[in-house]
């Protein structure tokens, strides 16, 4: 069993995150204004993911043009949410797909993984008795 969960980005909200995680490590910016931003999927490559460009307009008017990767702009993306404080799976896949020209974030979950074994304090140490659960950890000690 699968569970799917889609974010939808607004463009504005993409080139947000992406230039504050290009701040954060430190990757050049070209010096302007972002004027424009547009979503490819090369055509007949599935594996390919989505290509972001954003335009940027110079205070002189010169026009660049910056080509972001598919990985770029999903970890981009991770980092806006998590600074909002948006809680995204750790165990799950991410990937960027196009429905109706906005850029959308699919977070799949697989629930067929076997479940991660998390023991017990006391369970090392044998029955310790419903009493000992109630204890601190440093109180446990001293006993």
């Amino acid at each position: 069993m699968k569970e799917l969960r889609c974010l939808v980005f607004t463009d504005q909200e993409v080139i947000r995150a992406v230039l504050d995680r290009r701040r954060r490590v430190k990757d050049p910016l070209p010096v302007g204004t972002v004027s424009g931003v547009l979503y490819h999927k090369p055509e007949g490559r599935e594996q390919e993911g989505i290509e972001t460009r954003l335009t940027v307009t110079g205070d002189d008017g010169t026009v660049t043009e910056l080509a972001l990767s598919d990985t770029e702009v999903t970890a981009a993306l991770v980092g806006y949410c998590m600074g909002r404080r948006i809680p995204l799976p750790v165990a799950s896949d991410k990937m960027l797909h196009l429905i109706n020209g906005a850029l959308t974030l699919m977070i799949t979950m697989n629930f067929n993984k076997a479940p991660r074994l998390v023991m017990a304090a006391g369970s090392a140490e044998g029955p310790a008795g419903p009493a000992a659960d109630r204890l601190s950890p440093k109180r446990r000690i001293g006993r």
